[in-house]
């Protein structure tokens, strides 16, 4: 049964007739993966399986928050004054999303309600679940308070809400995905630039590895061996060129200023791990920036056939190189980053064994989604199958999906 339903089953066997209803959209991580908390653009894609969030009834000055998803069907309850976050448990995502819109638009929250929340997005699968909840979250109470807020405020109150207000190190890709839809470019950087690309040209499933993971678990670790990685360098003689570049730290330096072939020389003195995770940045980044062309329908100059060959992408057709891209970035957060693992490199070569062209993982890593693509619409249950039996809790056909919206 879809979230959708089994909300509105719920709802019907309590009797309740919603207040208001707002749903998001899931994403996957297309391109870029690991790259927009150092400022650098990213590519999303907004898929269908969504998460719905109900304004059931007003409560005077409580919320009482439940989620139809987790065994047991918990409720929390939380006066409306009393929104700053004790963890990270459901309701304090709703918390930090309060706190976070009171202080962007100086709105007072003075009501509370009863808040039920269904989902299609499974938790810790790398599909950005807790940013499409914060986004609908956001679209509803925006709503029951009769205001109106551009979207890229309600991406930003919802990145503000898990990053600053929670403290977990997540960029901005989740939520401005699930606010904004389609196939979205972001530059992540402040003020934040989205822009619309083409969706790529096939058809794309999202498998569930079934090896749940958290965020915060994986982005401080590699955003400290960055961060060695920069030190080190500044230890050295550099030409002036190149240190003026780095910055403090991964957030400040000018990553996309800087090319494999003028830090290579460097990287051999400041140790392997923090050299791969360089390595990992600019290669990801170049690879993304030709990725985006294709997507736009630009041309290819020269120089990206050039860069392309010295990763081992030989195709010149277009479709060929985008799916090269795909799988070389799948390399790249297996062989520089450290994020695959074991059964995700079984179920990825079932999907090839299946017809798949491309494949990598979607999200931080280390578990969570892979994302499969397949030039052929025969192959999609075949594909289905075999990673399933490979051991993935899961796997659906997907299609591009709109942003935040209210629904009926």
């Amino acid at each position: 049964m879809s979230a959708k339903n089994r909300l509105l089953e719920y709802l019907a066997e309590i009797g309740a007739d919603p207040i208001k209803i707002a749903s998001a959209p899931s994403r996957v991580d297309f391109l870029n993966t690991h790259q927009d908390y150092k400022g650098l653009p990213v590519v999303a894609i907004a898929v269908n399986k969504r998460l719905y969030v109900a304004a059931v009834e007003k409560t005077g000055r409580r919320f009482i928050v439940e989620s139809l998803d987790l065994e047991g069907r918990p409720s929390k309850v939380f006066d409306v004054t009393d929104f700053v976050p004790r963890g990270r448990d459901f309701d304090d995502y709703i918390r930090a999303c309060i706190y976070s819109l009171v202080m962007m638009t100086n709105v007072a929250v003075n009501e509370g309600y009863r808040i039920v929340i269904s989902s299609d997005i499974p938790i810790g699968g790398g599909m950005g679940s807790s940013g499409a909840l914060e986004v609908a979250f956001l679209r509803l109470l925006v709503e029951l308070l009769g205001i109106k807020i551009p979207t890229m405020v309600l991406a930003e109150t919802a990145f503000r809400a898990e990053n600053r207000i929670m403290g977990i190190p997540c960029g901005r890709l989740d939520q401005y995905a699930a606010a904004y839809g389609g196939v979205m470019y972001l530059k992540p950087t402040w003020p934040p630039n989205v822009d619309t690309l083409n969706s790529p040209p096939f058809h794309m499933i999202v498998v569930d590895s079934g090896i749940k993971h958290r965020t915060a678990n994986v982005h401080p670790q590699r955003q400290k061996e960055l961060n060695e990685g920069i030190q080190r360098l500044l230890e050295l003689d550099l030409p002036s060129e190149l240190r003026e570049k780095i910055g403090d730290d991964f957030e400040t330096t000018m990553w996309d200023r800087i090319s494999e072939e003028e830090i290579s020389p460097y990287l051999e003195s400041i140790g392997e791990t923090p050299a791969k995770r360089i390595l990992f940045t600019i290669r990801m980044n170049d690879l993304t920036k030709i990725a985006v062309k294709i997507l736009k329908g630009s041309p290819l100059e020269k120089s990206d056939l050039i860069r392309l060959r010295e990763l081992g992408i030989t195709d010149e057709q277009p479709r060929r190189i985008l799916c090269g891209i795909i799988n070389k970035q799948h390399e790249l957060l297996r062989d520089l980053y450290d994020v695959s693992l074991p059964k995700i490199e079984r179920i990825i070569e079932a999907a090839f064994e299946a017809g798949a062209c491309c494949a990598k993982i979607s999200g931080a890593g280390l578990g969570g989604s892979i994302i499969v693509f397949t030039d052929s619409k025969g192959n999609i249950n075949k594909i289905i199958h075999e990673v399933l039996s490979e051991g993935a809790g899961n796997a659906w056909y997907v299609r591009p999906d709109v942003g935040a919206k209210m629904e009926g």
